[in-house]
């Protein structure tokens, strides 16, 4: 059962964006997934279907932290200016390796955050944030 239309993963790992879009795709869970590599190519992204083709923006976005260049603290600060134009409301992930307490801690205080997962997006992963968040 489809419950994303349109997923948007942002990592810099390859390997992790191939098996979240093969898990999302083989439990049909997102109708599309899609991937940038860097936090700056994922607002941009953003922007651009905002302008163009806000029918499509992202149902529910995956956003690690550590990435060159931006990491997911600076994507969110600008994530905050960009949200009051979204079209509808956006579940946000914070998908990491990273198990620090702090790490944990300090995405909570986003207001954008839905939830922290640790890696790997497995299957049975995808079906509890399925059951809590989307039933």
């Amino acid at each position: 059962m489809t419950f994303i239309r349109r997923a948007l993963i942002i990592d810099d790992d390859e390997v992790n964006n191939f098996i979240c879009i093969k898990n999302l795709r083989d439990l049909k869970i997102a109708k599309e997934a899609s991937y940038c590599t860097r936090g700056r190519e994922g607002l941009d992204l953003m922007a651009e279907i905002l302008k163009n083709e806000p029918d499509n923006f992202p149902d529910v976005v995956f956003l690690d932290i550590n990435m060159p260049a931006m990491n997911a603290w600076e994507f969110l600060e600008e994530y905050k200016t960009l949200q009051p134009l979204f079209p509808h409301k956006v579940s946000l992930f914070i998908l990491s390796s990273s198990v620090y307490r702090k790490d944990i801690e300090r995405s909570s205080q986003y207001e954008a955050v839905t939830d922290y997962i640790i890696k790997p997006l497995n299957k049975d992963k995808l079906l509890k944030i399925q059951e809590k968040y989307f039933s």
